[in-house]
């Protein structure tokens, strides 16, 4: 079911270098001309396979928690360091490398897109198909006119193919951004070609929930960037006829299994998708999603599994779990046997053990923020003589060495800088491969969510004076969560309770820059640059627009970079 979506067709090439030509141009690797394979169904497809395809150039990379969550109040250095320009801002400039990957990304994928439209026309396909496919289309290149705009403000916006050289393309408003993306979306819903749902079916194609979803995420933002007040209360309509009633039933710990039973699920609205048993390279040909926010455990002689070691939870990223909220180990693994070389424990003996590590000698043991004694020696009681030698590591700012068990209270700061320093994140784990290497993580990657979509009704519903609806959408999440609902609500109640229900997979630099609080929760939060935000940040409240894009495109300048650059 999935294979059909990712075949590899690279039969469109894409290169951002230094002209337009090599920017806008296609390279035909056929043995035919474009024109006559692209009418074949065959072709036609292939040009659909490449267009989803070019999704995992920014969901299913390793830059992915740079791109989306350096430079926030929820990740730290670790063992490693998050880009420095990214995550303290003071030299962030316009040649930064990975800005530089994610631009190109959008516009290789958006360019992708558009050759679907292009060729349609002259395709052997049933009309119902290429009506279906050339709509896929237009919301997956309004998805990464999405990230753009959100990411670097106005940018060069091109609305189809280009099969001869352009010198250049100016640099579009906002405004003229976000008309477009709402315009594409809202024609391709009243069009009604795409399917309705693709959720149970794997979620990978496009449908006419997904572009709901993704018209409610812009119109919020929107709303905000545009000081257009109306548009809140659009955005709360549109996100509340994706809902459409449903309540949010599967538990939380059964939709993040990871032994992937949990990917087709209906609240899993579009994906990115991935499936070990087609994969066409299953040594390397997943994703690395399972090595994120996790600090380094060893080598892989060392029995644990593959880490980026950086983005590890702060302190503040903890704090927003509540006693209570079984959100919390689903997303992180809290115990860890002895997994160094030689030994007979693996960190995958977990998943293997019925998703215990009961029966078998922990060497440390992670506490949330909130346990206290008496939580651990309940803990301890429930297999003592497998957990009466376990070294407790709290997730706190009172912490120990979690490297050499030298004696003595260590910050939490300094302790996320050792090796094991923090809980391991679990959320995105493929117990299947239970594999140390990088990129053996088959497991969907989930781009928009229904849970995402009743916080995006909570936030639209408070921006447009409705807190009693706000509060609805808001607690039928914390409900799912088994939390208590709350009575009162804010822009922080909301961006807290995004933090645990989208720990990961969210975009938190996109939600912190379109709420108005970069500044403030860095300020207050990011260990780096702590009551220096204002000072390390200034203007700099959008990404620099790569000096390489600028340099190739005749038609903009200096004058068209962002403010702070």
């Amino acid at each position: 079911m999935k294979k059909y979506i990712y075949t590899a067709v690279i039969l469109v090439g894409f290169v951002l270098t230094t002209s337009c030509e090599d920017f806008l141009t296609t390279d035909n690797k056929s043995n035919v001309t474009d024109k006559e394979y692209f009418s074949t169904k065959t072709g036609f497809e292939s040009l659909v396979s490449n267009a989803y395809n070019t999704l995992r150039d920014v969901y299913a990379v390793s830059s992915y928690t740079t791109y989306f969550n350096a430079g926030t109040d929820m990740y730290a250095d670790g063992r490693n360091y998050i880009n420095d320009e990214l995550h303290e801002y003071e030299t962030l400039n316009p040649e930064n490398s990975v800005m530089k990957e994610l631009y190109t990304a959008c516009y290789k994928g958006i360019r992708a897109a558009y050759a679907i439209k292009h060729y349609a026309a002259d395709a052997v396909i049933d009309e119902n198909l290429r009506s279906r496919r050339v709509d896929e289309a237009r919301v997956l290149a309004a998805n990464y006119y999405y990230i753009l705009v959100n990411t670097f403000g106005g940018v060069p916006l091109m609305k189809d193919y280009v099969a001869d050289v352009q010198t250049g393309y100016p640099k579009s408003s906002v405004v003229d951004v976000y008309t477009y993306i709402i315009e594409e979306l809202e024609n391709v819903i009243a069009a009604g070609a795409m399917e309705k749902s693709t959720a149970l079916d794997g979620g990978g194609r496009i449908s006419i929930e997904s572009a709901r979803a993704l018209l409610a995420k812009t119109y919020l933002a929107a709303a905000w960037d545009l000081d257009k007040k109306d548009y809140f209360a659009k955005a709360a309509q549109v996100a509340d006829d994706v809902i459409a009633n449903r309540a949010l039933v599967t538990p939380f710990e059964d939709l993040w299994r990871a032994d992937c039973s949990g990917d087709d699920n209906e609240e899993f609205i579009w994906d990115v998708e991935y499936d070990y048993a087609t994969a066409a390279n299953t040594v390397s040909g997943g994703h690395p999603w399972s090595s994120f926010y996790c600090n380094h455990m060893g080598g892989q002689e060392d029995h644990g599994k593959g880490s980026t070691s950086a983005f590890i939870a702060t302190l503040h990223a903890l704090q927003c779990f509540e006693k209570g909220d079984i959100r919390y180990g689903v997303t992180f693994m809290k115990e860890l046997p002895d997994i160094v070389t030689a030994s007979a424990y693996w960190y995958w003996d977990w998943y293997k053990n019925g998703g215990t590590f009961i029966g078998i000698p922990l060497k440390r043991y992670y506490p949330a923020w909130y346990e206290t004694e008496e939580d651990i020696d309940a803990w301890k009681a429930l297999d003592p003589e497998n957990r009466k030698n376990t070294w407790i590591l709290p997730m706190s700012d009172h912490t120990r060495d979690p490297q050499e068990y030298m004696p003595g209270e260590i910050d939490y700061e300094e302790f996320v800088t050792y090796s094991y320093g923090g809980a391991p994140c679990r959320k995105f784990d493929d117990s299947n491969t239970a594999s140390y290497s990088n990129k053996t993580d088959y497991r969907d990657v989930h781009i928009i969510t229904l849970p995402e979509i009743y916080l995006v009704a909570a936030e639209a519903y408070l921006k447009a004076g409705d807190k009693g609806n706000a509060l609805l959408r808001l607690n039928e999440v914390r409900r799912r969560a088994r939390l208590d609902a709350v009575t009162e609500i804010n822009v922080d109640v909301i961006l807290k309770e995004r933090a645990c229900e989208l720990f990961g997979q969210g975009s938190r630099w996109i939600d912190l820059r379109r709420t108005q609080k970069l500044v403030e929760y860095n300020d207050l939060y990011n260990p780096q640059i702590k009551g220096r935000a204002a000072q390390m940040i200034g203007k700099k409240l959008l990404r620099p627009i790569p000096q390489a894009a600028i340099d190739a495109n005749e038609l903009m300048s200096a004058e068209d970079q962002n403010p702070g650059y």
